[in-house]
């Protein structure tokens, strides 16, 4: 590491993941911050609130990308969207020398990364925001206590939507991209110990337990659930994007099943339907996630936020320290992968903003009212 304290870059700092990430690495103080984005104007006020460097950088642009990472230590990537970016900033951070973290990217990052001559010596860690990410950690914190056999997961709320957000959102749709889709599979799950495609169905007015108003259930086995589920051994996962919002829910319901003619046109029609469902109502994100540990006990884990995107940037925020502080092994990685799941769950919900986390045991049923026992 290069000076007392190491640097991070930020790119994307001033967006909706990275602003509430600058602020959390900054609340920590044990970095030094450059900050970076494509507006001067949002990006200069917080660069001054923190009493950061900023600089105007263009994640499109090699040759601004690669400016940006020049004496960098570790690059944290929360600009998008993920599917159009791809391994760009990660590449421009290798070649500078500097470790690299991405909230997203996932397996189409971590796979045009692996073998790269520029990753020798070096840390590249995707997937580590709340979904994927957080998402797998939780529940390998009750595998590494008890051992899981069966998980049953619902994410979603009501939120605002970003351009990064909608499109990633709407290649998820079954028919919207190919069978396999880039960071999943529509419709299938995980059943009897194997991958069981086209298994699940999407539905509509669902009242899913813990969530405040029916919503649009999409089933979609992400990579990395379909990843988790063969690592632990489970013989059951199945997971659910749920959707509150009544304008959302139309357009996602009437999009579902058939290919996204104009990707651009639609994420501008979601992320409208998304402001006007919040208008005047409380902004949450849930993660909801019923267990069978290895002895046959059920237990529900409730994850609540009121801004999911502040907690994606906790998470990537907390992830770049690791590897700042030399924690995480060189080689390109999932988060949840590499992370100590028990300690990287206590550090990040000893911060208020990332939100709660409750645990209920002796569940009857998926989703039920149990016995709490509080904080995880």
């Amino acid at each position: 590491m290069t000076g007392d304290l190491p640097l991070i870059g930020v790119v994307g700092a001033s967006g909706a993941v990275g602003a509430p990430a600058t602020r959390f690495l900054h609340s920590l103080g044990r970095v030094r911050l450059r900050l970076g984005g494509r507006r001067p104007g949002p990006l200069t006020a917080l660069a001054k609130e923190l009493g950061a460097r900023a600089r105007v950088v263009d994640a499109g642009s090699p040759d601004s990308l690669a400016a940006f990472c020049a004496g960098c230590d570790v690059v944290l990537n929360c600009a998008g969207p993920s599917y159009a970016l791809v391994d760009r900033v990660a590449v421009a951070a290798l070649a500078a020398g500097a470790d690299y973290v991405d909230v997203t990217g996932d397996e189409p990052v971590r796979a045009a990364l692996t073998g790269t001559p520029a990753l020798e010596g070096r840390v590249a860690v995707v997937s580590a925001g709340l979904l994927p990410g957080l998402s797998a950690l939780l529940p390998r914190t009750v595998a590494a206590r008890d051992g899981l056999t069966r998980l049953r997961a619902h994410a979603g709320g009501l939120e605002r939507c970003t351009e990064a957000a909608a499109g990633d959102l709407l290649l998820s749709l079954p028919g919207a991209a190919d069978e396999t889709a880039v960071f999943g599979t529509p419709l299938a799950a995980w059943h009897r110990g194997r991958l069981a495609p086209r298994a699940l169905r999407v539905a509509d007015a669902v009242q899913v337990p813990h969530f405040s108003a029916p919503g649009f259930v999409q089933p979609f086995l992400t990579g990395e659930a379909h990843r988790l589920a063969a690592d632990l051994g489970l013989t059951e996962l199945e997971w659910y994007n749920v959707h509150l919002g009544e304008r959302s829910r139309a357009l996602l319901s009437s999009m579902a099943g058939r290919p996204v003619a104009d990707l651009p046109g639609a994420v501008a029609a979601l992320r409208r339907a998304a402001d006007l469902d919040l208008a005047g109502r409380d902004p949450h994100y849930l993660l909801v996630m019923d267990l069978v540990d290895g002895r046959g006990g059920e237990r529900t884990l409730v994850l609540r936020t009121s801004d999911g995107y502040r907690t994606t940037g906790h998470v990537g925020a907390w992830t770049a320290l690791e590897v700042a502080a030399d924690r995480v092994p060189a080689g390109v990685h999932h988060a949840a992968d590499v992370l100590d799941p028990e300690r990287a769950v206590a550090e990040l919900f000893a911060h208020p903003g990332t939100g709660s986390l409750r645990e209920y045991r002796d569940t009857a049923g998926h989703g039920a009212p149990g016995v709490e026992e509080g904080v995880l």
